[in-house]
């Protein structure tokens, strides 16, 4: 047995009861500008504190790494990253695509992924080597993918270029576009309800890790721009560089991602 599974049942309940916090509370929210110029709520902040709390009382000797508290910068080969709210614009506005992520890191590698959906109240997770999962409230586990056909859709940030946008019209011309500001998109790709998404501009660590390990037990690709496994721990802000989540055969989308490549200089 690795260190996660007798905490899976935990943290579904864990991450239910800060959903159910995030949903009562979304129409009374207290806004701060954050340094970087980003908002954060008192959920976002509330959340972090009850999900660092679970993971440092039952794995003392790990370093935890938050969006809402990075002073502790320092990293080992081993750590946990969390962001508590992905997607804090979108829950300002009253909308239900945020969700909470949770990952461990080791070797520069993600090894342990959660996605928690307040809104549909749905857990996805992977454990690296035994595959990833579903988790519906009163309804079990579903390996996933769920889906025996993969549907015909893009997933992609709200943010996304125009330019990319056109070459995805070129490429996938009958495939239907979804923008998420969330890494809801990386656990529908590795369910079976996309197959691609492309993020050139900045993100970070929290942003990403947990929807890598969901998408890659589940049988799919998140590769960086030299189409390489995609990494972490290279930088000390946490940044991330570009990447390409991908439900099918590299093959079949090379020339699309070089062309977005191009539009990076």
């Amino acid at each position: 047995m690795n260190k996660f599974d007798e905490h899976i049942q935990n943290l579904v309940a864990l991450c239910s009861r800060i959903g159910k916090i995030q949903l009562e509370n979304q129409s009374s929210l207290k806004i701060k500008t954050k340094s970087d110029k980003s908002p954060v709520t008192n959920i976002d902040l509330l959340s972090n504190d009850i999900i660092v709390e679970y993971l440092l009382s039952n794995f003392p000797d790990d370093i935890v790494i938050s969006e809402e508290n990075i002073d502790n910068t320092k990293r080992d080969n081993s750590y946990w990253v969390v962001d508590p709210i992905d997607g804090t614009k979108d829950y300002i506005k009253g909308g239900s695509q945020f969700c909470i992520c949770i990952s461990y890191i080791e070797n520069n590698y993600p090894v342990f992924g959660i996605i928690y959906i307040p809104s549909t109240k749905e857990f996805y997770y992977a454990i690296q080597g035994n595959g990833s999962y579903l988790i519906r409230e009163d309804k079990g586990s579903i390996r996933l993918p769920s889906k025996m056909n993969i549907n015909d859709c893009i997933f992609l940030s709200t943010s996304v270029r125009e330019s990319i946008l056109d070459i995805l019209g070129n490429h996938f011309p009958t495939s239907d576009r979804v923008f998420m500001s969330s890494a809801i998109k990386f656990s529908k790709i590795a369910e079976g309800s996309g197959h691609f998404s492309v993020r050139l501009g900045p993100t970070y660590e929290w942003d990403t890790a947990a929807g890598q390990c969901i998408v890659e037990e589940s049988g799919g690709l998140f590769l960086d721009k030299n189409l390489k496994r995609f990494s972490y721990g290279a930088e000390d802000n946490f940044l991330n560089g570009p990447f390409f989540v991908i439900n099918g055969n590299l093959s079949d989308y090379k020339d699309t991602i070089s062309q977005c490549l191009s539009l990076t200089g």
